[in-house]
């Protein structure tokens, strides 16, 4: 603050006049304009003009406070030019905050960005949110901080916009993952700036997810159209916890918990108490420990840190050692005060169902289930129809559990059918790869990894490209999209012959798909 002050008594040498800044003579003293070139250089670049009678007021003000030799009598006087420009100027006080964080200025101090933003909000200006310089590896862009702020794609490069993902595999960076310490910005971390509140970026699903909305009756697929509180001695117990740092995904830790006879996955960075943050995922949803309770067991009255148990042993274990730490009764954050937007979010995954990452472009919901997509993971693609749509979106594992198949066949019955007729079964079985390759380890070119790929494995083939040619439509028959398929597990077989660990990789996604293939297109045994 006193650094604050004392650039702006510095600073406040002249005043507006039709719109222009007026130097004012009695500030040339030595210090104060040495105060100036050091913190604002901008303004000692403006062009002098006449002062107005309606400045002239102000003019003795700061001529008064130039004069003044104590420190307490500056700032007061610096306070009352501001009580000038908010009473006698107000339209001009934009001008005012504009001159003091020149682009030049933001520039050379990005952190300064963020207060310039939040003093300009009151008084918006059309475009004048300044463009941060921000590298990656050998990639130069400029960042738009409100882009950012808003999980929207925010660099620009090449005259095209990218997420902070898309910029940061363009850089060759993919393998760092984490895009907030790999972007810099004049070598400062986005990480940094973002943690010391000198930026803001929400949670980079890339924006907002598709909502769910209400009601229409139809439903919208790609294929076809068609109590809250805890028991007393619960609530007593949460609010002696102490309230835990703020939410880090990197320190996300999930726990295999079960309920009477139903199984879920806790997730530690969405856990908050009992009732407040939906932190336990099952097939069909995600609820809060609660629910889950009062759900497997058909009861009202629950007590969840004993009725739920990790690994046969009570929750209360994980609460007791600080594994899982309740948050306090007057915590603020999302999972505890959440508005509705943020209660809708916690229905449906925080990444892609699909490839597992969450910050690389906008995740779609499905309606019906708690997974998300992105669009182009997802199969058939999810384009911009469905998006602008307002019936809800039924996703393809969904669309495809509400179908009943009855007829039996042979497998050369079903190899030979074609695929049009059978797209459904197909998309179903290759999403069900993907979602089962977790390490991503079977999902992109091998020859990209492995130098000497090429020279062991003469037709390579991948589940990214299985997927292309599936949505282009490029097979013609059930048989030719199996043959695909089988050919990536034949590839894996020989390349890794003396690589045990990719080698049962394989093996175990072919059996699921071997497996898979005859429960979907029911094989007689």
């Amino acid at each position: 603050m006193h650094f604050f002050i004392s650039s702006l008594s510095s600073s406040c040498k002249g005043e507006w006049t039709s719109g222009a800044w007026i130097p004012l003579r009695a500030m040339n003293s030595s210090r104060f304009s040495t105060a100036i070139k050091q913190c604002f250089p901008a303004w000692t670049n403006c062009k002098p003009s006449l002062a107005s009678s309606q400045t002239t007021a102000s003019f003795h003000r700061t001529n008064k406070m130039s004069r003044m030799k104590s420190r307490e009598n500056q700032k007061r006087a610096v306070y009352e030019i501001l009580v000038w420009f908010e009473t006698e100027r107000p339209n001009d006080i934009h001008k005012f905050w504009k001159c003091v964080f020149e682009d030049t200025i933001i520039n050379q101090y990005p952190p300064l960005c963020l207060l310039r933003h939040r003093l300009m909000d009151a008084y918006p200006l059309k475009n004048d949110v300044p463009d941060l310089p921000v590298t990656c590896g050998s990639l130069k862009g400029s960042l738009n901080i409100e882009k950012l702020a808003k999980g929207e794609q925010c660099i620009l490069f090449q005259n095209q916009w990218f997420t902070p993902g898309e910029f940061e595999r363009r850089a060759g960076k993919m393998s760092s993952k984490n895009w907030k310490w790999s972007i810099r910005c004049n070598g400062t971390p986005l990480g940094k700036l973002i943690e010391d509140g000198q930026l803001e970026a929400v949670p980079y699903r890339g924006g907002a997810k598709k909502k769910n909305r209400s009601p229409p009756d139809t439903v919208l697929t790609d294929q076809v159209s068609s109590n809250d509180m805890e028991s007393s001695t619960d609530d007593t117990d949460e609010e002696t916890e102490q309230q835990p740092e703020a939410d880090d995904d990197r320190s996300n830790m999930l726990f295999k918990v079960t309920c009477g006879a139903v199984c879920g996955t806790l997730h530690s960075k969405r856990f908050a108490s009992g009732t407040c943050g939906k932190s336990i995922r099952t097939e069909r949803s995600w609820m809060s420990p609660v629910d889950f309770a009062k759900e497997a067991l058909s009861q009202t009255d629950v007590y969840w840190r004993k009725d739920i148990e990790w690994e046969g042993k009570p929750l209360s274990v994980l609460i007791e050692k600080k594994t899982l730490k309740i948050h306090s009764v007057m915590c603020l954050c999302t999972l505890c005060k959440p508005d509705k937007t943020d209660l809708e979010n916690q229905n449906n995954d925080d990444e892609c169902f699909i490839c597992k990452r969450d910050e690389d472009s906008e995740l779609v919901v499905c309606d019906f289930c708690p997974r998300s997509f992105h669009e182009k993971c997802h199969l058939p693609h999810i384009d911009d129809a469905i998006l602008e749509d307002d019936r809800k979106w039924m996703c393809t594992f969904c669309v495809f559990r509400s179908y009943t198949y009855t007829d039996e066949m042979g497998m050369t019955d079903a190899l030979s059918r074609q695929i049009s007729a059978r797209m459904l079964q197909c998309q179903y079985l290759l999403l069900h790869l993907c979602c089962a390759d977790e390490d991503q380890t079977f999902a992109s070119d091998p020859n990209l990894n492995l130098s000497d790929y090429s020279t062991v494995i003469q037709t390579p083939m991948w589940l990214g490209k299985v997927a292309n040619k599936l949505q282009s439509r490029e097979y013609k028959t059930v048989g030719e999209f199996v043959s695909d398929v089988k050919l990536i597990f034949t590839n894996c077989a020989k390349f890794n012959r003396e690589n045990a660990e990719f080698l049962a990789r394989g093996n175990r996604l072919k059996q699921l798909f071997d497996r898979e293939f005859k429960s979907v297109f029911n094989i007689r045994k």
